[in-house]
């Protein structure tokens, strides 16, 4: 399945890449472009033991990607889940 996760933070760097790990295709949508690309080097914007490794596995894979474009990925996705603050 094709998953947009939108919020790059604690809840959604751990979203995205847990549904990548299980082989869906996911696109992580961050409006802070630090954050961006920083996840698509394989770094995790948040501390959470293993997610670093996780994330640079699933980008490695093409599983996992993160954008600034929240049109674009709704548009790419199937299902689109927010992990933003409340």
């Amino acid at each position: 399945m094709k998953i947009s996760v939108f919020g790059l933070g604690y809840v959604g760097c751990v979203t995205a890449a847990g549904l990548a790990s299980l082989g869906h295709k996911v696109i992580g949508v961050e409006v802070n472009k630090d954050k961006v690309d920083m996840f698509n080097f394989g770094k995790s914007p948040v501390v959470e033991k293993g997610l670093s490794e996780l994330i640079t596995k699933e980008i490695k894979s093409k599983r996992l990607r993160a954008t600034i474009d929240a049109e674009w990925a709704v548009k790419e996705t199937e299902v689109t889940i927010i992990c933003v603050g409340t």
